[in-house]
């Protein structure tokens, strides 16, 4: 029997904020001697079961998808067979809700809320039942953010939402100077890290980029949504300074992150949480620009000290806060401003510790049997 099972749509290798973050807090959890298990759906070329960071990971089929959701039809009985003491869903996700209804009920419910669901608002309007059910049967919900915990759908619930800001491994992601891995691109380098969606404001992006005839942007990641960058980069003029890499094997992002002279996230959607991205970059000493959203956004820099903050789809002020990161003169003070923030900010040690200490106020993990 394992100690919890957390419920998400895709765990790595897909490449996501989301993504990371259940695979980190699961590895933290597990060195901190908890058995975890972990339930996503099988994409294709991906194991239907493994072992990832101490944590058991299982895939379930899901042949149909409904408004860019998997829906796997045999979640609900693998949630049921897992026979976790503690189910952990990480929402949005309809069908991780449905297969708890049918398969997770009767044990110990801990929900992270990353984000509202904008994009489908007559389904979210659908599904929203379903949603407060499960929101109104968790012994506590988590949100990375005092301004996540504000809303609305929170209301009725606010004696159980506590505010875990999200973390990185500061020991994997840290300062260095490793060997080029980009040796044929020009410096500066503004590096963007993340999915292609249609909420990441690439068209700003692009926009921005034109007004730094300087810089480059390394682009790492991919996702629907990179014909639209393409194209924006076309329409600026400044293609030939964008160099996108699509996915690329975890081992390498570390490196890649410790050689941006600046990291950016121009999002424009409150389905942006919190940007883990950038986080992972401001770990490893690299000052960066996001985007305030009234989410966590604004909480993976120190404004004015290892990055800047600026309003969404504004081009302009996207520009100057990446001068502001790119400003030669500042780069070794910015710099270890950036680490510092992650180390007084963004451990991700600290938060497994205060989820694990949220497991222990729900079902006591001490008294468990076999333990």
């Amino acid at each position: 029997m394992s100690d919890v099972v957390h419920v998400y749509k895709d765990l790595p290798p897909v490449y996501g904020g989301i993504e990371q973050h259940v695979a980190l807090l699961g590895r933290l959890l597990a060195e901190r001697g908890l058995t975890v298990e972990a339930l996503c759906t099988r994409r294709s070329g991906s194991a239907s079961e493994e072992v990832r960071g101490g944590v058991r990971i299982r895939r379930c089929a899901a042949p149909l998808e409904l408004a860019s959701t998997p829906l796997p039809p045999a979640l609900p009985w693998a949630l049921r067979r897992s026979g976790a003491r503690i189910v952990h869903l990480h929402l949005p996700w309809p069908p991780g809700e449905a297969a708890w209804l049918l398969g997770g009920r009767g044990r110990p419910l801990l929900v992270t809320l990353h984000c509202e669901v904008l994009r489908y608002p007559r389904l979210a309007s659908l599904l929203a039942p379903l949603e407060r059910r499960v929101l109104g049967a968790a012994q506590r919900i988590v949100v990375s953010s005092p301004a996540v915990a504000e809303l609305p759908l929170l209301a009725a619930h606010r004696d159980r939402v506590r505010v875990v800001p999200h973390g990185v491994d500061l020991e994997r992601f840290r300062p260095g100077v490793p060997p080029d891995p980009l040796p044929t691109i020009p410096r500066p380098r503004i590096l963007y890290v993340g999915r292609l969606r249609h909420y990441k404001g690439l068209e700003v992006l692009a926009e921005a980029l034109a007004r730094l005839p300087a810089a480059q942007l390394v682009v790492v990641g991919d996702g629907p949504a990179r014909p639209v960058l393409e194209g924006a980069l076309r329409r600026h003029g400044c293609a030939n300074r964008a160099h996108l890499l699509g996915a690329i094997g975890d081992d390498r992002l570390p490196a890649l992150l410790q050689s941006a002279d600046a990291a950016v996230l121009a999002s424009t959607s409150r389905a942006e949480a919190f940007g883990l991205s950038l986080a992972e970059a401001q770990a490893c000493g690299v000052p960066a620009v996001t985007t305030a959203l009234g989410t966590g956004t604004a909480l993976t820099v120190s404004d004015g000290a290892s990055g800047r903050v600026v309003p969404p789809g504004d081009a302009a002020a996207l520009a100057e806060g990446l001068a502001w990161c790119l400003d030669p003169a500042e780069r070794a003070g910015r710099r270890a401003a950036a680490r510092a923030h992650a180390e007084a900010s963004l451990c991700g040690r600290r938060m497994a510790a205060a989820i694990h200490a949220l497991y222990d106020e729900i079902a006591p993990l001490a008294d468990r049997p076999g333990r």
